[in-house]
C-alpha cells in the first residue's frame, strides 16, 4: 500500500517550504487555522474541514448527539446507552450509578484505535483528571458468532459547496 506521501510523488507533487503560500494541497495532521482557510484560492485544498473535531471527538460528538435529540426527538435518537462526560457531569453520573450499577464503559475524549478504554464497575475507578465519556456497558450485545464487533461506515467529504460525500 502505498502512502499519501508516496502517491503525491508519484503524481508529479512536491514538498514545499511550510511558510510558502505557493502550494495546491495542504496537508498536515493538526486542524488549519481560520486565517489560513480564509487566505486559500479557489484551487488550493487542505486535508481538513474546520470543526471536524465535533463529530471525531468524544465528548463533542456526544454532545451534537444530545443537541438533535432535543431538536428532533427522542424517539429518533434513542440509540446510545446512557452517557456521562467526565469530570463535568461527574455528579450526574454518580447518581446514575447508584441506581444503575454494573459495568460502564470509559473512553478517552480524544483518543482512537480503542487506547485507553476501560470496563469500570465503580466510579472511584474514573481518573477525573482527564475527561473521559462514560457509558453504560451493554451486557447483551449483538455477537457475530460469539463475539462483539464494530460497524464502521467509512466517509469521505470532499467538497461542502457543492456537497460531495463517499461512503465505503
Amino acid at each position: 500500500m502505498q502512502t499519501p506521501e508516496n502517491l503525491l510523488e508519484g503524481h508529479g507533487f512536491r514538498e514545499i517550504n511550510q511558510n510558502s503560500n505557493d502550494f495546491n494541497l495542504m496537508w498536515c495532521g493538526c486542524h488549519v487555522k481560520p486565517y489560513t482557510l480564509r487566505g486559500l484560492t479557489e484551487l488550493q485544498k487542505v486535508n481538513h474541514f474546520p470543526r471536524s473535531y465535533e463529530i471525531t471527538r468524544k465528548d463533542r460528538m456526544y454532545k451534537n448527539y444530545m443537541r438533535m435529540r432535543q431538536t428532533m426527538g427522542a424517539k429518533h435518537f434513542d440509540f446510545l446507552p446512557v452517557t456521562y462526560v467526565l469530570p463535568s457531569e461527574v455528579n450526574e453520573f454518580y447518581s446514575t450509578f447508584q441506581r444503575e450499577r454494573g459495568y460502564w464503559i470509559a473512553k478517552p475524549v480524544a483518543s482512537s484505535r480503542g487506547r485507553g478504554i476501560t470496563i469500570i464497575s465503580h466510579p472511584n475507578q474514573v481518573s477525573l483528571e482527564d475527561q473521559v465519556v462514560v457509558c453504560k456497558y451493554i451486557s447483551n450485545p449483538l455477537l457475530v458468532d460469539g463475539f462483539k464487533f464494530d460497524l464502521r461506515i467509512y466517509v469521505m467529504v470532499t467538497s461542502f459547496d457543492p456537497l460531495r460525500i463517499y461512503v465505503f
